[in-house]
């Protein structure tokens, strides 16, 4: 369970900044994992069941909170379970992770979904109740407007 609760953090984190927001989130995707476990009909597709409860939650609490602050230097090193061998990676993830928090919340849930934690765009679709055809679309698009931006040295506007 301890590689599903990073994947679940991970994919909390693209919706929170907050960690108390991102472990109630997947507390409460635990609680109705449990509860409604019998419901699942193919075992198979657990994962893909609880990510969809978990982002339904995210933006539950997302919306209840409908605030922005200004996330410290300190949290964002603090939540990046990256290893570092030198400041070129480092240049480069903080690149990547300021660009793709300038994409839309879709698009930037699609990149960790398919990139991060290995999705296909099937899955993905099933995720967020999207054709599969829609989801290849957007990745498409979104990691072309990545590829602009770190091109430009991240000065895009997304």
């Amino acid at each position: 369970m301890l590689s599903l609760e990073k994947e679940l953090y991970k994919v909390a984190r693209v919706r929170l900044r907050n960690d108390d927001d991102i472990y109630d989130a997947i507390q409460e995707t635990t609680i109705k994992a449990f509860k409604f476990v019998k419901k699942l009909k193919q075992n198979q597709y657990f994962k893909t069941w609880i990510i969809k409860i978990l982002i339904n939650e995210s933006n539950n609490i997302y919306r209840r909170k409908n605030k922005r602050r200004i996330i410290s230097f300190e949290e964002l090193e603090n939540n990046r379970e990256i290893e570092y061998s030198n400041i070129d990676n480092v240049e480069i993830t903080l690149d990547f992770n300021f660009i793709c928090n300038k994409l839309k919340y879709e698009d930037r849930i699609i990149i960790i979904l398919y990139y991060m934690e290995k999705f296909t765009d099937k899955e993905i679709g099933e995720i967020l109740n999207l054709k599969e055809n829609t989801i290849k679309t957007k990745r498409t698009r979104a990691k072309q407007k990545i590829k602009g931006a770190l091109e430009l040295g991240g000065n895009s506007n997304g």
